[in-house]
């Protein structure tokens, strides 16, 4: 499973269909319950055209009705995609309002005239960036494509399937979402067309977590460990969240961020990631921490920086009822992993675990509430997510169809992410950074280093203790 830009997947060419949902005015309904305060900050702060989403095949004939009936059904499993907010001019405050399942209709839009690979893009990159909002609904939208035979000729698929494709707003959908959807519209998919049970497990409601966070957010005071614990990582650079280790700037006559650029490259095998994860197995760790601990020793071959600095999202679906429910279930943790003397893997890796535990819970925590008490408007700079997808319902089968999580594109000054997957197929990492010279060159090196850290350890025969504080002599930074 890859994470990256529409531009990024290939699309086929044929028959473009769109489908929107909607409401009559007279079914929304005030609600009391609150936003969570990262819902809150996102709509008082997204940038416009910003969205994520997902693309996989259908291996089942296209039916209209059957679609439909899906996302009907999809939409009333999750109340997510049934609210919505508004901002109250005169009191500032954000208001929400939600709709009951049978509520929703959906719209289907045919294009009448087959549509080739790039006007399929074109089209999808603009529709989706024109319409997905936090503060306009729905904040949900789908496409469905029917391939035209040479498409399906060349991609070599089942002879009845078609492509389908959404975008949402960050407000009601995480990366758990987006890839729980390919299981869960398939299977749904399979009953409004086959009658098949979908056997799907129940789910909560993340209006209901929003409001429940927003409880949480409420008792968070100056005093709070939380609030004192982000307030000194802040401290160290300024106020600022920490920055990439490396070099990465920008032309800074530009009138505004311009557009990152984006790659996604597979790092190991799946036999390598097990032999990776065996030698943090011996070690003590898991392979989370075996992965920052391989960052962190990149850090210190090209940077010479013993310490590394980052922000890590973790989800904060801490009930059985959120596991597959829709929603923005992310908090944020501070990470600082301190080496000091520590020269080989086994070292590393328990530096980074101590790292790890030492916020542990704190992700639960609202940082958006605990930025306001902060009076702080930063944002961060330099995030490392690592999520291990092997176990999400059906995941042997998102290869066969050609399922990806979608981002849109993004324009940013001087922010790097990295996304860490490990899947059935291996461990994939996915970024963006600024689209400068000296951003590209650094950010492929690092991740070139990255990758000798992580062979290096599967390769050693001494495990856990092997050296890994030099750097390769293929590799040099580049400068601003």
């Amino acid at each position: 499973m890859e994470y990256t830009e529409l531009a990024d997947y290939p699309l086929p060419a044929g028959r473009l269909t769109e489908w929107v949902p909607r409401v009559d005015d007279d079914r929304w309904e005030p609600d009391p319950r609150g936003l969570s305060y990262t819902h809150q900050d996102h709509c008082e702060r997204s940038a416009p055209g910003s969205w994520i989403g997902t693309v996989f095949e259908i291996h089942r004939r296209y039916d209209v009705e059957a679609v439909r009936a899906t996302i009907t059904a999809y939409m009333g499993r999750h109340e997510a995609f049934r609210t919505k907010v508004r901002r109250d001019e005169e009191s500032g405050s954000w208001l929400r309002y939600t709709a009951p399942t049978d509520a929703v209709q959906v719209t289907d839009r045919a294009h009448t005239e087959p549509r080739t690979e790039t006007q399929v893009f074109s089209h999808l990159h603009s529709w989706f960036g024109d319409t997905v909002s936090p503060t306009a609904w729905p904040h949900f939208v789908l496409a469905t494509i029917e391939p035209d035979d040479a498409s399906r000729a060349l991609s070599n698929g089942p002879g009845e399937s078609f492509l389908l494709a959404f975008a949402a707003d960050h407000s009601v959908m995480d990366a758990y979402s987006q890839i729980y959807a390919i299981n869960e519209i398939d299977k749904l998919y399979a009953h409004a067309l086959e009658g098949i049970d979908p056997q799907l497990p129940e789910v909560g409601s993340y209006v209901d977590f929003s409001q429940s966070e927003r409880a949480l957010g409420e008792t968070l005071t100056g005093d709070h460990s939380a609030v004192r614990t982000w307030q000194d990582f802040l401290a160290a650079e300024d106020g600022r969240f920490p920055a990439f280790p490396l070099p990465v700037s920008v032309d800074r006559s530009l009138t505004g961020p311009a557009a990152q650029s984006s790659i996604s490259s597979w790092l190991l095998t799946s036999e390598q990631s097990d032999a990776f994860n065996a030698a943090c197995r011996n070690a003590g760790y898991n392979m989370q921490a075996g992965i920052l601990a391989a960052l962190a020793l990149t850090n210190v071959r090209l940077s010479g920086r013993t310490t590394l600095r980052t922000v890590m999202p973790m989800h904060t679906r801490d009930e059985q009822k959120w596991a597959a429910a829709v929603g923005w279930y992310v908090g944020i943790l501070p990470m600082e992993i301190e080496l000091g003397d520590a020269r080989t893997f086994g070292e590393a890796v328990a530096a980074a675990a101590t790292a790890g535990a030492a916020n542990k819970g704190l992700a639960r925590m609202p940082y958006s509430k605990i930025a306001q008490i902060l009076e702080s408007t930063e944002i961060p700079r330099f995030v490392v997510s690592y999520i291990d997808l092997r176990f999400l319902p059906d995941a042997e089968q998102w290869q066969d169809r050609k399922g990806r999580a979608l981002r849109s594109n993004c324009h940013a000054e001087d922010e790097v992410y990295f996304w860490v997957n490990r899947t059935l197929q291996g461990l994939n990492i996915s970024a963006r950074f600024p689209s400068s010279d000296v951003a590209s060159t650094n950010v492929h090196r690092f991740i070139t280093e990255f990758v000798a850290v992580l062979t290096a350890v599967i390769d050693s025969d001494s495990g856990t203790d092997t050296v890994l504080t030099s750097a390769s002599r293929s590799v040099t930074v580049a400068a601003e």
